[in-house]
């Protein structure tokens, strides 16, 4: 058996500080590290519960009014007084007395409330912030998300929690996601990206950013996930490039398309101002006054554009009226300016309803302008108007070459004129089409074009028979995702 000596050797050499009270609570023996904490404020055979009661607080956790052989076992944490020092205390029974072990858990224990500080940091953020936050194990199940990531997708946090995107979303955008996740997964690297997908309150555009998720070994354990919704900012920068756009076209036009009336105007004044025959005359007030028509229905067609690029939309006024009646003013008006046309109107059914009659005639004037301008001066051009039962048609077709292919798609695009004709009618602003179309739909309309070699062109627009004013609709407001 080893030696007395070699015993109390290898106790003082252990790092710990601890002390034995025998059964009448007095000290029995103290180790070196535990002396150094007394600092002499207790003796070896001195009793505890009358010299220091407050020694470890051990009044607090023994029972000093019994017997020293009826003790429990405890375990707890004790700051020492004074001192920055915390004790891990463990006092066990053992035979004739009581052994109390002190630990130094000072730096664990500043470790933990680092831990806990950081912890309650990193929460403060998670739930401050309206991005939304997540993790996902490697089977694609969220471990976390926090309460700006749920409401965006319109659940709670429990109800994400434990479950996968095909499990949450529709199918298309938990394909999306699964896609992008395999791929951090696969490079174990952060990717950042946009997309859009699907919100509680219409589609929304994200910029997120994932990376994985690496144990102290190294292994990857899941991924983590943060999304902005970017929607707003997306938003705004659409509405400057089309402001920057608009700007550019504007300025092409008033300084190409409306200088060169403005100069016919100018030159014929001049001639007219020099005098000559009646017959001269007459004919330079006709060319100035086809100028001026051309100025001032370039003017209407941007004062509408204007309106609609910068305020969302094409305002109008329904009353009721008869689309038929209308057809046939407007076929009038062009039989009149070219009476060597033949412009062919063919009413059928109930053609009544509630629609914007002025805007409705600028649809047709246009339709008709463009049906004459692309078609042989030999060949009517034709104005069907058609009820159904809870819609009216309006068709305009003419006879000729049909609309190019590669043009058809990008008809009604603004500064997207067609193929040009005749000089006399050239109007290849590309506004007019644009303008009807942003007019058809403010009645909750469509429009659609059929063109080919042996049919010609036909357009047609169907319309509710009762619209509502229309306005141009609010700009989308911001919100989150996870």
């Amino acid at each position: 058996a080893p030696s007395p000596e070699l015993l109390q050797t290898l106790l003082e050499a252990l790092p710990d500080a601890f002390f034995l009270l025998d059964a009448r609570w007095c000290l029995a023996y103290v180790n070196p590290d535990m002396a150094r904490l007394l600092g002499g404020a207790a003796r070896l055979q001195d009793d505890v519960r009358r010299v220091c009661p407050e020694l470890l607080e051990l009044s607090r956790h023994l029972h000093f009014e019994q017997p020293v052989s009826e003790q429990p076992s405890v375990r707890y944490e004790h700051a020492w007084p004074g001192a920055e020092t915390c004790l891990d205390v463990r006092v066990r029974p053992v035979e004739g007395g009581l052994l109390v072990h002190c630990r130094d858990i000072t730096e664990e224990r500043k470790g933990r409330e680092a831990l806990r500080r950081n912890g309650e940091v990193f929460r403060a953020i998670l739930e401050g912030t309206t991005d939304a936050v997540y993790t996902k194990d490697v089977d694609g199940r969220f471990t976390m998300m926090n309460a700006a990531g749920a409401k965006a997708v319109g659940y709670r946090v429990e109800d994400v929690v434990g479950r996968t995107d095909l499990e949450l979303f529709d199918p298309a955008v938990a394909r999306t996601n699964a896609a992008n996740d395999r791929e951090v997964f696969a490079f174990g690297r952060t990717v950042t990206y946009e997309d859009a997908q699907p919100g509680v309150d219409g589609p929304r555009v994200w910029l997120s950013t994932k990376g994985v998720l690496r144990d102290a070994e190294g292994k990857v354990f899941g991924l983590f996930g943060i999304s902005r919704d970017i929607t707003q900012r997306k938003w705004a920068e659409e509405e400057a490039r089309r402001h920057s756009e608009f700007q550019e076209q504007l300025m092409g036009i008033v300084t190409h398309d409306i200088r060169s009336p403005l100069g016919a105007i100018m030159n014929w004044s001049r001639v007219l101002a020099a005098g000559g025959t009646d017959e001269d005359a007459q004919r330079t007030s006709q060319r100035i006054a086809t100028a001026a028509v051309r100025i001032e229905r370039l003017t209407r067609l941007l004062l509408d554009f204007t309106r609609t690029r910068l305020m969302g939309g094409v305002a109008i006024e329904p009353r009721p009226m008869d689309l038929k009646d209308l057809v046939a003013k407007v076929a009038h008006e062009f039989g009149v300016a070219f009476p060597q046309r033949t412009v062919e109107v063919d009413p059928k059914g109930n053609t009544q309803g509630v629609w914007d009659p002025d805007r409705l005639a600028q649809v047709t004037s246009n339709l008709v302008e463009n049906a004459l301008k692309y078609s042989p001066p030999e060949t009517p051009v034709r104005l069907t108007a058609r009820g159904l039962r809870t819609r009216v048609v309006l068709e305009v077709h003419n006879a000729g070459r049909p609309i190019p292919d590669n043009l058809l798609p990008h008809l009604f695009e603004p500064f997207r004129g067609g193929p040009q004709s005749s000089r006399t009618l050239k109007m290849s602003y590309g506004l007019g089409l644009f303008i009807v179309r942003e007019i058809v739909q403010a009645h909750g309309g469509t429009i659609e074009v059929r063109s080919d070699e042996a049919e010609g062109t036909t357009f047609t627009v169907t319309l509710p028979r009762r619209s509502m004013p229309a306005r141009p609709p609010p700009p989308p407001t911001g919100s989150s995702r996870d």
